[in-house]
């Protein structure tokens, strides 16, 4: 368990867990005046210290996803109930996190224990934020990412895996079209962030090859 700051405004906690294979997950905190919004919820067993990181920061203010898959919502329920705050999730993941129909590449629905309690992004929530919220779809259909204009930190989600100077694709498997995820990947080159931070792997500073590589590399 790792809880650090990685800009001015914003903190970030790493868990490793085992979802069929080891893996790192990262969720993060950003801090607007007493406010605190969480980006993720990562899994439920650890949402207690979710919560605590939260509150030593400041006052939480809401939940905002990436996008519904499990290692991303499963604390939701565990931190609404504790904070009674609202969750938002662009609305094309809704279906998805209701478990009204499986993800297109899953035989399951999934069960997040937040159905029906997740509000779709409106424009008048979206711009209340101390960030910009940019539509990634190809890994899920509804995946965003979030970018800190005042720390120049966009935080990926699952559109990138990353180690310290290179991005990775997500894990084929759980991505829904490879393709579009990888074209969504070109936004990094309008915003030009000094820092990306995706849910799994490490920080890696912004550069003007790195989604030339990146596409070449794995498209």
């Amino acid at each position: 368990m790792k809880f650090v700051q990685i800009s001015k405004h914003i903190y970030r906690l790493t868990y490793e867990t085992v979802v069929g294979i080891p893996v790192k997950i990262n969720t993060w905190y950003v801090v607007d005046g007493e406010d605190v919004y969480i980006i993720d919820t990562g899994m439920e067993e650890y949402a207690h210290i979710q919560l605590k990181a939260a509150k030593s920061l400041g006052v939480p203010k809401s939940i905002l996803l990436t996008h519904g898959h499990l290692d991303h919502i499963n604390g939701a329920k565990y931190l609404r109930a504790e904070l009674n705050i609202p969750i938002y999730s662009h609305k094309n993941e809704l279906p998805f996190i209701n478990g009204k129909i499986p993800y297109p590449n899953k035989v399951e629905k999934e069960t997040t224990g937040v159905e029906h309690q997740v509000e779709a992004f409106q424009d008048s929530v979206i711009n209340t934020l101390p960030l910009d919220v940019y539509e990634t779809p190809g890994h899920a259909p509804g995946h965003v990412i979030y970018h800190h204009k005042d720390d120049n930190v966009l935080i990926t989600g699952d559109l990138f895996i990353s180690d310290a100077k290179t991005l990775h694709p997500p894990i084929k498997k759980f991505t829904i079209n490879m393709e579009e995820n990888i074209n969504s990947g070109r936004v990094i080159d309008d915003i030009k962030p000094s820092i990306l931070s995706s849910s799994h792997g490490e920080d890696v500073k912004y550069n003007d090859k790195l989604y030339t590589i990146y596409k070449f590399t794995y498209e």
